[in-house]
């Protein structure tokens, strides 16, 4: 069981990375530019993987418009946003707010579905809130009229995942998740389509490179694949713990690489966060 662990935890440090890796991109790309090669590529790698273990890649008719929703949520709006953040706040900052995900899943679950929150997910909700405030401000909760433009555009982000997450409960009743993330991926590239007379590309190098296929490949066809066995191995509930060391590693990574660095407060904020999430996704 425990190399299972190790194979969840390395995905938990791709996913962390994607972060710092799309930090280096915004520097050379526009955010439509950045999702739009990012997804090709990905789903030109997902095609050979999905056609092997699905043995089939067909599109059902009743799946079309959920999967298109997905597409333009989870592929195109999703994307955007984070890079959107990442031209204006860190990449620390970035994979802190993302853990709000599972809390943005089950809201808009709550609104969707109508699927019941407990008083516990209720009080949790607001204590990571609270730790997210703490880090976007710095400590100084009476400067919330100073956060940064690209912490909003973080939180906009997580709040698209939540969208994304309820059209993929409607897929997933008739696609595996890696099947599911090929074809959001192929509708997300195709309504990228109409916009790439605005693309802009300039100064590309290698580590441009590098980190583009680190996003493409690594944290989007690998780490999906990754996640995929450990759930399997392992259950949704525990390997859902892992994604607690996201922005741990993206913090440790955006340190290594960027130099960014927690202030003491910021480190307090990202503890209650997680303890919060913690608190929420427990059963």
């Amino acid at each position: 069981m425990s190399k299972y662990y190790m194979l969840l935890l390395l995905t938990s440090a791709l996913w962390g990375g994607n972060f710092v890796a799309s930090k280096l991109l915004v520097a050379h790309a526009s955010p439509l530019s950045l999702t739009f090669i990012r997804w090709t590529i990905a789903v030109l790698f997902l095609f050979p993987i999905v056609l092997k273990k699905e043995r089939s890649v067909r599109l059902q008719k009743q799946s079309i418009v959920p999967l298109i929703a997905m597409g333009l949520s989870g592929v195109v709006l999703f994307n955007v946003f984070m890079f959107q953040a990442l031209e204006h706040t860190s990449a620390d900052h970035v994979g802190l707010i993302s853990t709000l995900n599972p809390i943005a899943i089950a809201l808009v679950a709550y609104a969707v579905y109508r699927d019941k929150l407990t008083i516990r997910q209720w009080l949790a909700m607001v204590l990571s809130l609270i730790g997210v405030l703490i880090v976007m401000t710095h400590g100084q909760l009476h400067r919330l009229s100073d956060i940064n433009v690209g912490d909003i555009w973080m939180v906009a982000a997580v709040i698209i995942w939540g969208v994304y997450s309820a059209c993929a409960k409607a897929v997933m009743k008739s696609y595996s998740p890696l099947a599911a993330t090929f074809w959001s991926g192929v509708f997300g590239v195709i309504g990228l389509l109409p916009f790439l007379s605005s693309f802009s590309i300039h100064d590309v190098n290698f580590s441009f490179v590098l980190a583009l296929l680190y996003t493409s490949v690594g944290a989007t066809v690998l780490a999906m694949f990754l996640w995929n066995v450990g759930v399997k191995q392992v259950g949704a509930t525990t390997a859902g713990m892992f994604l607690n060391f996201n922005p741990l590693f993206t913090a440790l990574f955006a340190y290594i690489l960027l130099g960014e660095m927690f202030t003491a407060p910021q480190w307090i904020g990202s503890f209650i966060t997680i303890a919060g999430v913690i608190l929420f996704t427990k059963k």
